[in-house]
């Protein structure tokens, strides 16, 4: 009977491992599923000049000379999300936007996490001429959990004040939907936008 108790407690630990392990292997799919994202109005872009940020992103640019020819938009949107991550520790007491001065105080809530990227973003864009195509834009989120807008009955939190970027493409209006605090949480390098 103990033996049998023992096999049975095995079984309910092993299947849990793989119900994790599961979760966690598919976490992205999961939450583009039950999340998305819909353009709440626009935030103010801030631009990068020459200075200690400017030096800081052009110094976490990979060491490759091809890369000028070769980079692509979704290489510009990971490197913009990474070099956010590399340089912003998120903080909900929060309250400054402003690229260069959250380059120096390190904390940023959901609003300066998109402005920071989509900041660095177009540093990318223009510092790669791709700016005649390419354009990045902090929004301010309203997010659907299973089409369900959570944003409407949000006082505070999570779903109220949930920036995120939108990488535009002017000529052909594709757009890219990323989500610098989700990226840094979650490991999810884009997100999916809310269909009507």
């Amino acid at each position: 009977m103990k033996k049998k108790t023992n096999s049975n407690l095995l079984k309910v630990v092993a299947a849990i491992v793989v119900v994790i392990v599961l979760l966690f292997l598919f976490r992205g799919n999961i939450y583009r599923m039950a999340v998305k994202y819909e353009d709440g109005g626009s935030r103010k872009s801030y631009d990068i000049k020459e200075g200690d940020l400017a030096t800081f992103i052009n110094q976490s640019l990979p060491n490759d000379e091809a890369l000028d020819a070769t980079i692509s938009i979704g290489q510009i949107i990971d490197l913009s999300q990474e070099i956010t991550t590399k340089v912003l520790d998120f903080s909900s007491d929060a309250q400054e936007s402003d690229p260069q001065k959250l380059f120096v105080t390190t904390e940023a809530n959901y609003t300066g996490y998109a402005a920071f990227t989509s900041a660095v973003g177009t540093y990318l864009i223009k510092r790669f001429g791709m700016d005649k195509e390419w354009e990045a834009k902090p929004k301010k989120g309203k997010l659907y959990l299973f089409g369900n807008n959570m944003y409407k009955n949000a006082q505070s939190g999570w779903f109220k004040d949930h920036d995120f970027v939108v990488f535009r493409n002017k000529n052909t209006k594709e757009e890219i939907y990323v989500d610098p605090t989700v990226n840094e949480y979650l490991g999810l390098k884009r997100v999916d936008r809310y269909q009507k």
